[in-house]
């Protein structure tokens, strides 16, 4: 089986998922594909829409030459966020840790292999991006998943985050994290774009997140990109690391995937 030019769909299954319950990537390969040219992952927000996560992207992947891939993390596969943005890590009563094969981000990670055997491509790593709900995904996956091989990750428009240090609870920060050492020297070492829309301040906004914790990082998506990439940079000079997350700041950008998607374009044609 290979992925066709221009748009289509295939499934995969996976064992972070629950059973029995397929995993749909919708895919977008541009004409100039070849063995060498980027793969670019992107995740969807809260209403599990990744095709039009794909159709909003398909433009720009063709510009870039990247193969798009758009997975869809499903209620019924992933049921609530427990086990989409904060990545399945626990069990349902939230009071242990869940083995790593079962964790999301993992889905990531095998489905880029999945999907080299089926172009024959020989990419190292990929591109991946997230919006929203997969903003908060892919930010923890760059902070959690051992061994990941993206070139750049980018998360855009979080709601929410997970500090990386001590002094909040999981997932607004590492409290009772295992290997709590690890997990900073990995995060501040990748290549993490913290991207937020400058007009993401509608604090009324029914899916925004309003617990004690998420409110002490901001009253708004925009204040709390914002706050997470300064207490990131604080922390990793005071563990003296390398610190190597970049804050995008769009102009003239709300909470849209439309938009953040044409920024974050723009940023992987400059800077990837």
């Amino acid at each position: 089986m290979s992925i066709p030019i221009g748009k289509s769909v295939f499934t995969i299954t996976d064992p972070a998922a629950e059973p029995d319950q397929p995993v749909p990537v919708f895919a977008y390969r541009p004409e100039s594909f070849a063995e060498t040219s980027p793969i670019l992952i992107a995740l969807h927000g809260y209403k599990r829409n990744a095709k039009t996560y794909r159709d909003d992207w398909s433009a720009h992947a063709e510009r870039l030459g990247a193969l798009l891939l758009a997975p869809k993390f499903s209620q019924a596969a992933f049921p609530g966020p427990r086990a989409y943005e904060v990545g399945n890590m626990r069990t349902m009563d939230r009071r242990s840790f869940l083995p790593r094969q079962r964790w999301s981000y993992g889905l990531v990670e095998r489905l880029f292999d999945h999907v080299k055997a089926m172009t024959d491509s020989q990419r190292k790593g990929y591109w991946l991006y997230g919006h929203s709900a997969g903003g908060q995904f892919v930010h923890r996956l760059a902070l959690f998943q051992e061994n990941a091989r993206f070139e750049v990750a980018i998360a855009a428009n979080a709601g929410a985050y997970t500090l990386a240090r001590p002094g909040e609870r999981f997932p607004y920060g590492l409290d009772r994290i295992p290997d709590l050492e690890d997990v900073q020297v990995q995060g501040f070492t990748r290549q993490l774009v913290v991207m937020v829309g400058e007009n993401d301040t509608n604090t009324a906004n029914a899916m925004l997140l309003r617990s004690e914790e998420a409110m002490r990082q901001g009253p708004h998506r925009h204040a709390r990109g914002l706050y997470f990439f300064e207490d990131g940079r604080t922390e990793a000079k005071r563990m003296m690391l390398p610190f190597r997350w970049r804050l995008v700041s769009v102009p003239d950008v709300g909470h849209s995937n439309r938009g953040m998607a044409r920024a974050a374009a723009a940023w992987l044609a400059e800077n990837a």
